[in-house]
């Protein structure tokens, strides 16, 4: 116990009298104010680094998120017209292996070490399709001479050399941007020089270009269901040397590619917004990366396919066999995407991933998310079903997007661009066909067609090597 505890009354005034003049009140005060400023400048300046932090604890979770151009729903369930369920949140899953390819992307192994043109040219037209091309011009050039023996030496037979030479003038012609000539042009020395007439004559080239032929044409009556018969072992030849002289990246691009043709044929398209509004439609597809063609299969007309799936559905199925199990990421475009596709695509044997635009008459996109009137420009709705992610993202007053992932991502916004990363990922390889077009386009040994249509698969052979 202390000494204060036994002081009486009197003594204990003193004592407080003593300690009040042991300190001045004054300057305590002050320090004791300045203090008190300092602290609570420090609490404004904490308060204001932390920006609203203290004050968006009592904002809505939709609200923050708008902020970030995502919009959400207070509801967790969302419908489309055909009563398919999506979540605005996502559910926590796994899946192991996805886009993860051990392969490495270019040439396979038996030609990687080829270097001659030549024989690079030799591994995609081979000996084999060289060979359906000598038999069968050989047979077109004997009914021919039958009918007219005039002119022998420029109505004889065909060989091996012969053709190889006339694909390598063809080849030429497209290198030198002679392709839109005529052949009359091609052969005059005061136009073209003597390149061309150093391997044939004029009227040599024009007879064996009007005798092409890949098939017996006696047969081919008997095969009218296959519209492509006239050029399908040589066509089957040459995608299957195209999937085997390549291992394609993780990342794939379906797309379609129409080949500019004017001449007769039976499943010639129109379509307005390509360069060539008339040709062959070829769907095909392509490496993301290297754009590089895997494979490829042409549009036969309606009707041509006998499956009970839908047409784009079965296209992507035919030409991404030869990448099953692989886990490797498809994109494609509207006209082939869709939610059963999705789904589909990811079971046995299949195992592939898809990115994709969606057309806005999908039954599947909720209602919520097709709404323009009062919505921002640049925000995003996400909607997921277990692996799939639907986006609605709104660039532009009038337009709104809507983008397909079966790559089980959540749905993320990118701080620089404010984009959503599923944009940003479809353009970066939705441009593989686009681009192997565009390559092709420049240069081009296409012509006109002489007699009949099926030698401009020859020079479509040459185009896409």
């Amino acid at each position: 116990m202390t000494k204060k505890a036994f002081l009486n009354d009197e003594e204990i005034q003193k004592f407080l009298a003593e300690d009040d003049d042991l300190i001045d009140s004054d300057e305590d005060d002050c320090a004791i104010g300045e203090l008190e400023t300092d602290l609570g400048e420090l609490s404004d300046e904490e308060n204001s680094s932390e920006g609203v932090s203290s004050d968006e604890d009592d904002i809505p979770l939709n609200v923050l998120l708008e902020k970030s151009n995502i919009i959400t729903f207070s509801k967790t369930i969302l419908r489309g017209k055909n009563r398919h369920m999506w979540s605005t949140q996502k559910a926590r899953s796994y899946r192991y292996g996805q886009n993860i390819v051990h392969q490495v992307r270019g040439p396979t192994r038996l030609c990687k070490n080829i270097v001659d043109p030549i024989q690079v040219f030799r591994l995609f037209i081979t000996d084999a399709i060289i060979k359906e091309i000598v038999e069968w011009t050989n047979v077109e050039i004997s009914t021919r001479s039958c009918i007219n023996s005039t002119e022998a030496a420029q109505r004889k037979e065909t060989n091996n050399e012969e053709i190889e030479a006339l694909i390598g003038m063809l080849a030429l012609t497209a290198a030198m941007k002679d392709n839109h000539l005529t052949s009359t042009e091609l052969f005059d020395p005061s136009c073209s020089g003597s390149k061309y007439l150093s391997i044939m004559t004029h009227n040599r080239f024009r007879f064996l270009m009007s005798c092409l032929r890949f098939d017996d044409k006696s047969v081919r009556i008997h095969l009218t269901a296959d519209k492509l018969a006239p050029i399908r072992k040589a066509w089957d030849i040459f995608i299957q040397k195209c999937r085997e002289n390549y291992t394609p990246g993780p990342y794939m691009t379906i797309d379609e590619q129409l080949i500019s043709f004017r001449g007769r044929c039976g499943f010639k398209m129109y379509i307005p917004n390509k360069p060539s509004n008339y040709g062959l439609k070829v769907v095909m597809m392509c490496d993301s990366g290297t754009k590089y063609m895997v494979d490829a299969k042409p549009y036969l007309g309606k009707g041509s396919i006998n499956s009970n799936l839908p047409l784009a559905e079965n296209y992507v199925k035919e030409l991404t066999k030869s990448i099953y199990g692989t886990n490797r990421n498809v994109t494609m475009d509207n006209w082939f995407t869709s939610v059963s596709l999705a789904k589909s695509l990811l079971k046995e044997p299949h195992k592939l991933t898809l990115v994709g635009t969606l057309r806005s008459n999908k039954r599947e996109i909720p209602p919520e998310m097709k709404v323009s009137k009062g919505r921002k420009c640049g925000t995003s709705i996400f909607a997921y079903d277990n692996e799939l992610t639907l986006l609605s993202y709104k660039p532009k007053p009038n337009k709104i997007i809507y983008l397909l992932s079966s790559c089980n991502e959540i749905g993320t916004v990118n701080n620089t661009t404010k984009k959503p990363h599923m944009i940003e990922f479809y353009n970066s390889t939705k441009g593989g066909v686009d681009t192997f077009d565009q390559m092709c386009s420049v240069m081009s040994c296409a012509r006109k067609p002489t007699a009949g249509q099926w030698q401009h698969f020859l020079v479509y052979s040459i185009w896409l090597i």
